[in-house]
């Protein structure tokens, strides 16, 4: 049977087509970045990263998957779980020397950093109407202390520790948009979360009503400088939220950082570091969630946030350290 030139053609060009997207395809590299669940700044901040490499690269593609927080990221990424994830230098550092909530795992010494992200300061939020003012009034109350795998879980617990009111708290482990609509539904009275102000959590919250963030007593305080020189106490300006406006709290903060597996190819980071750091892409990632402002500020103005990862002996990733050379900074 004789097939027509026509047909013929046809099948060159599809042919031609499907080779061309098959190459393609090939030529873009799929990775995946953890931050947090849905009501945490780390979540949107991530989607930001993930949005600001896809629609720029040729080569790349991130996809956000939600995670149970920093604490989960340090081990997903750690293991090579996840090729990029954000988290603070304090669980890099505790990763690497097996202390708590490391104490079980290998002591794995294969993070890479890439840059920073943003801050958090330490949030425990409560309605006003609760009647609770200090975190001693906790005690005998319900209070979400976030997801298992949280540094939410790890601080919580490390305050209410040194207070000696853990035993005294009805605790609830729940995602950070859970336990904002269960303090809006009155099913729990306070939760907690070290994000950017105004956390997206909160700041749901606060739009029911007026509310309270609390103080972390000083000698509490000094224990986490203590416990890690990756914290620092602060007071913060909670006016963004019903019921702080003028007023601030005291408590502690740390930087966020993106980091990466140092088994992801040095081209891969270098694309996704160069895209994410481009002054084209600012106003993009700060739209998504403001607290990049912070990072994206600190990465522009000097090396110290690349001084800050030495102390915690968390080493630039080879891709990263290509685009921060390149624009004049030490990073060796």
């Amino acid at each position: 049977m004789r097939i027509p030139k026509k047909f013929i053609a046809a099948i060159g060009v599809f042919a031609t087509a499907a080779f061309a997207a098959s190459l393609a395809s090939a030529a873009t590299t799929n990775i995946t970045i953890v931050g947090a669940g849905k009501g945490a700044g780390a979540f949107r901040m991530a989607a930001g990263l993930a949005e600001a490499v896809n629609k720029t690269s040729k080569t790349v593609n991130v996809t956000n998957r939600e995670s149970k927080g920093f604490i989960a990221n340090t081990r997903l990424v750690a293991r090579g779980r996840s090729e990029i994830g954000m988290t603070n230098g304090i669980f890099v550092d505790f990763m690497q020397r097996q202390q708590k909530p490391f104490a079980k795992d290998k002591g794995m010494q294969t993070i890479r950093g890439i840059g920073p992200v943003s801050t958090s300061w330490f949030q425990m939020a409560t309605f006003h109407k609760t009647g609770i003012k200090t975190y001693s009034d906790l005690a005998g109350k319900r209070v979400n202390f976030g997801p298992r795998g949280s540094s939410t879980l790890f601080m919580t617990k490390f305050i209410t520790d040194h207070l000696g009111i853990t035993d005294k708290i009805r605790k609830d482990y729940l995602g950070w948009a859970a336990a904002a609509n269960n303090m809006i539904d009155g099913k729990i009275e306070a939760f907690s979360i070290p994000n950017p102000v105004p956390s997206p959590a909160i700041l749901r919250a606060s739009r029911s009503g007026p509310l309270r963030i609390l103080s972390i007593p000083d000698k509490v305080r000094d224990k986490f400088v203590e416990l890690s020189s990756g914290y620092y106490k602060d007071a913060k300006d909670a006016s963004p939220y019903q019921g702080m406006k003028g007023q601030k709290f005291k408590t502690v903060a740390y930087t966020i950082f993106a980091v990466a597996n140092e088994k992801v190819p040095n081209e891969v980071i270098y694309e996704v570091t160069r895209r994410v750091y481009d002054k084209a892409n600012r106003d993009f990632l700060i739209n998504v969630f403001k607290g990049w402002k912070i990072g994206l500020d600190f990465a522009s103005k000097s090396d110290e946030f690349i001084k800050q990862m030495k102390s915690f002996k968390l080493k630039l990733h080879p891709g990263a350290a290509r685009y921060w050379k390149a624009k004049g900074y030490m990073v060796n």
